[in-house]
């Protein structure tokens, strides 16, 4: 029914939902003349660490990249200069898109309320210059935390990147 249009390092986050279906499903209704959906992108500065440690996880000590759980801090997006968004559409309602516009369709476009959906990017700060108190602390994703550990385990287990237990 829709293609989500993100990057493999972003996550489009449902904040009043447990996922992207129920999230969809109270949202077309709601506009059923909308054929995208823009959902903001927030920076998760990759520079600021959860300081408890609880999710500097020992089998992913040796894996290379950035573990998402360890991010909690949150830049305001800085709206006077150009802000991207990505989209969820619907496929019937769009002919041309680029990575965070849709260039041609047909219908409304609705941009979807930062309480009910943004998107989660852990990356080099786009307003470096905030310090840990100007930054805000969202911790949606540990709701996710037990489904997220077990299925990165299991691909990493998969790819040798975890130690065997044997």
């Amino acid at each position: 029914r829709y293609v989500l249009l993100n990057d493999i390092d972003e996550i489009v986050m449902p904040y009043k939902h447990d996922n992207l279906m129920s999230l969809m499903d109270t949202l077309q209704p709601q506009h059923p003349d909308v054929g995208v959906f823009q959902i903001e992108n927030h920076i998760f500065p990759k520079n600021h660490f959860e300081p408890s440690g609880k999710f500097h996880l020992p089998q992913w000590r040796g894996v290379p990249g950035i573990n998402i759980l360890e991010h909690i801090y949150r830049e305001d997006p800085a709206r006077n200069i150009y802000h991207p968004y990505k989209m969820i559409v619907q496929p019937r309602m769009v002919e041309q898109t680029s990575v965070h516009e849709v260039l041609k369709y047909f219908g409304q476009t609705y941009r979807v309320p930062l309480e009910v959906c943004r998107l989660i990017h852990v990356r080099v700060a786009l307003r470096g210059s905030l310090t840990l108190e100007q930054l805000n602390v969202d911790k949606r994703l540990w709701d996710f935390q037990e489904k997220l550990i077990s299925n990165v385990d299991k691909v990493l287990g998969k790819l040798g990147f975890l130690m065997s237990e044997n």
